[in-house]
């Protein structure tokens, strides 16, 4: 199994890494959680000793963010000293009778914990006494640290193909102290002056080669152009779309991929388009339930977009643009959504609609970190999008975790301000397991939607 590749302790957070620890808010923390949910009873010891024995492919796990004085410069990655895998390992009990219910409780409950920053950014919460004998692992990892796609190859790292893979301890080096303030600012100031000979070294190119350079400046005027457009769209106000409060609810539900083959057989389309279409089925059916009307409504959901080279497959960190892409909530028939839907994401791949946003997000590069820092913590609710909505492939076989089959794996993807609804989609093992993120005060009836989203794909299954 391939490692994930990790710098060396001073590995400084790109602007994309840094901007979800400026962004975050006491109330709304912005971590990234996977739900494993495995037939036999797992243990922490068990799971500190796997997690021990991986460190050498997980050192990421055993590294803290550590911040610049007056922020001169984004933080970096360094080896915690104290680094203790059981300080991040928590074990519950599942209040009776250890359903699907109180699983989801007992796992939002969670979310709005916010990750202790003097330590490494991860948490793993073991809940026992679910129905069955089954036991729960959820897995929340700060978004700072990872995308959807580092996630998924990062929980890789922790399954095994096979019930009988044997751990081999290696012993890693003892880790150095902390770096001093000293230390730390000349970094920072060193970085930031390679980076401005590196700004020069391309203006000089520009200038050597004008073509090439009106052609950049072009695509990227058009790039920023299409994404303000967007930014300014008229997005409608949704019941969610309002100021988080601090509890969470999460529902979770799965649906067989051979039924989305079937749908594209039949129908056409790409597996993302069914999903989107189904999502967005759920939603108008939900609306229509709670009696908001849907006519001429084109809700807009802010959907990740990898752009990892096949070299950064295994790298951690964000390496993610965004798209808005118009939901078609609107029409009445599953068969007509999805027609829509495909129309939709064809002219967003005609219009590299993503590159708006990823050159927006690369202007921020050469923004002192101070002032972005600041901005960041100053942003108050936004509606940029109505929901966010991701959609990751996973393993497509069985996975292990300590000698323990994986039934199912949901994912959790965080909500901000402004959108207090998240739709994951994270395929394993021959289903989408799909997993709704809420406030509980914004859609105190999660479940409806779950069921929404299971009514309209058996609908859009069975045409």
């Amino acid at each position: 199994m391939a490692s994930v590749r990790v710098r060396g302790p001073d590995a400084r957070m790109t602007t994309r890494d840094a901007g979800f620890l400026y962004l975050e808010r006491p109330h709304a923390p912005l971590h990234i959680g996977c739900l494993a949910v495995c037939e036999g009873s797992l243990t922490l010891r068990r799971l500190g000793e796997r997690i021990e024995a991986r460190l050498p492919r997980l050192r990421r796990y055993a590294q803290r963010a550590v911040p610049v004085p007056l922020e001169l410069g984004h933080p970096t990655w360094e080896d915690d000293p104290g680094f203790d895998v059981h300080n991040h390992l928590f074990r519950w009990a599942v209040p009776p009778p250890g359903g699907r219910d109180e699983l989801q409780e007992a796992a939002a409950a969670l979310l709005t914990r916010r990750l202790d920053r003097s330590r490494p950014l991860w948490e793993m919460h073991l809940f026992e006494g679910l129905d069955g004998g089954k036991s729960a692992l959820f897995q929340m990892v700060h978004h700072c640290m990872i995308d959807g796609v580092a996630g998924a190859q990062l929980l890789e790292e922790l399954l095994d193909p096979s019930p009988e893979v044997a751990d081999r301890f290696v012993m890693l080096p003892e880790p150095s102290p902390l770096p001093g303030a000293a230390r730390r600012m000349g970094s920072a100031l060193g970085d930031a002056i390679r980076r401005q000979v590196g700004t020069a070294s391309s203006v000089l190119g520009a200038i050597r080669k004008p073509a090439a350079a009106r052609e950049s400046i072009r695509r990227l005027r058009d790039a920023a152009f299409g994404a303000l457009q967007l930014a300014t769209a008229d997005v409608p106000v949704l019941p969610w779309n309002a100021p988080l409060g601090f509890r969470r609810a999460l529902s979770f539900t799965r649906l067989p991929l051979a039924g989305v083959s079937r749908i594209r057989a039949t129908h056409g389309g790409t597996v993302n388009d069914v999903v989107l279409s189904v999502l967005a089925g759920g939603l108008h059916r939900y609306l229509r339930g709670n009696g908001v009307p849907t006519r001429g409504v084109e809700a807009v959901a802010l959907v990740p977009v990898s752009l990892r080279k096949p070299e950064e497959s295994h790298s951690l960190g964000n390496r993610i643009s965004g798209m808005l892409v118009p939901l078609a909530v609107d029409p009445t028939q599953e068969v007509a959504r999805l027609a829509a839907t495909r129309a939709i994401t064809e002219r967003l791949k005609t219009s590299a609609a993503w590159a708006g946003i990823d050159a927006l997000l690369a202007v921020l590069d050469d923004v002192p970190v101070p002032l972005l820092a600041g901005v960041g913590r100053g942003i108050r609710s936004a509606r940029l999008a109505n929901v966010v909505a991701t959609n990751v492939p996973g393993p497509r076989e069985t996975r292990w975790l300590c000698g323990t089959k994986v039934e199912a794996l949901y994912p959790v993807v965080p909500i901000v301000d402004g959108m207090g609804l998240g739709l994951a989609v994270f395929s394993y093992d021959g289903w989408l397991h799909v997993g709704l993120n809420a406030d509980a005060g914004l859609v105190p009836d999660l479940e409806k939607l779950e069921q929404a989203v299971q009514e309209a794909f058996v609908e859009l299954s069975s045409l």
